[in-house]
């Protein structure tokens, strides 16, 4: 019972009381989701037929992964919030499973039986780990926690429920820059958070700009950008968007670089994100770009902007990006946004 006593279930996000409404439907962000559905446990005697309680509860399920270790969490907490007759002394104990690309060893299972009471959760998780490990690995997994009720004074003992998330948790080794392997829900798409009164404040507004005239990556509405890792495609965009001086391309102001949108590490950018046709779509600038050979004006989803910015915020804004792809572990054609806030 000590044991016991010193388990507690780690806390729901903010995000799932705001939005759940009781009806079992997941929400989640890149590396946790939660779920909370109302149950009803009616209990019968066998003879008769007849009602004779009812058990009233919340299930809460969260899954937490971590971005950079091969294994996550699926925890499902049972809080009662009523009931009636024959349910003093009711117990509740469970176990779990994981399909796909993953394995659960039996002491990663931790639904001990307890009682269920009026004050406090009793609860249960599992802990899978991805079978991913070598380098350019994808694989997911889904787990379903299950548990059980019983009572001693109950004729017929109730059947046991699955719990079981609507998605899948992906883990790899392909994420570039890193070598560690990380696990992710991929059915929400990262958004880079960008701050026009950050450490680049040019480059934020150099983005706010490009997604005002219609390109895509704005968040939450926009159509979202899509990570490009072949480098030789990188290396295509970048030098479309900013032609070297040397090569006829535009001069840099001194202490200025091109900065380029969308990023030339996208499916969006200026050379790939013109396929299937031949030729790129036409660039744009801003009249603060300082690039005279680009029109300022032009509008819609179709091409890309390029703006000389202080060449320290390039860099900076470029490492930070980086941080960005490899902690939301996003990975070739995974979506994502940009979202510009003050």
């Amino acid at each position: 019972m000590s044991v016991l006593a010193d388990r507690t279930p780690v806390p729901m996000p903010d995000y799932c009381y705001d939005l759940a409404t009781g009806d079992g439907t997941w929400w989640y962000t890149r590396t946790d989701a939660c779920a909370i559905s109302v149950w009803t446990l009616n209990i019968h005697d066998l003879r008769t037929g007849q009602l004779t309680g009812q058990l009233m509860y919340l299930q809460a399920d969260l899954i937490y992964t971590g971005a950079d270790a091969p294994y996550w969490s699926h925890q499902v907490a049972i809080d009662k919030t009523g009931g009636w007759g024959t349910i003093g002394g009711t117990t509740v104990s469970g176990g779990g499973s994981c399909k796909g690309d993953c394995t659960l060893a039996a002491g990663d299972k931790d639904f001990p039986s307890q009682t269920v009471t009026d004050t406090g959760l009793t609860y249960g998780d599992i802990l899978p780990k991805t079978t991913v490990s070598a380098a350019g690995d994808i694989g997911t997994g889904r787990t379903t926690v299950t548990y059980r009720f019983a009572n001693p004074a109950w004729t017929l003992q109730p059947p046991g429920v699955a719990s079981t998330p609507s998605f899948d948790v992906r883990c790899d080794n392909a994420t570039p820059g890193t070598s560690t392997v990380g696990c992710v829900i991929p059915n929400y798409a990262s958004v880079d958070v960008v701050s026009l009164t950050g450490p680049n404040p040019n480059y934020a507004r150099h983005v706010r700009d490009s997604q005002a005239s219609g390109l895509p990556g704005a968040y939450p509405d926009g159509q979202p950008l899509h990570r490009l890792t072949d480098a030789t495609l990188r290396d295509r965009n970048g030098n479309t968007a900013c032609p070297q001086a040397s090569s006829g391309g535009y001069p840099r102001p001194t202490g200025y670089s091109c900065d380029e949108y969308p990023f030339r590490s996208t499916w969006q950018g200026a050379a790939t994100g013109s396929l299937p046709q031949p030729a790129p779509y036409p660039g744009r600038t801003f009249n603060w770009c300082q690039i005279s050979a680009l029109p300022t004006g032009s509008t819609g989803p179709n091409g890309w902007s390029a703006c000389m910015i202080p060449a320290g915020e390039n860099s900076s804004a470029g490492s930070r990006l980086n941080r960005f792809y490899i902690d939301n572990r996003v990975i070739e054609k995974d979506p994502f946004h940009v979202w510009i806030v003050d």
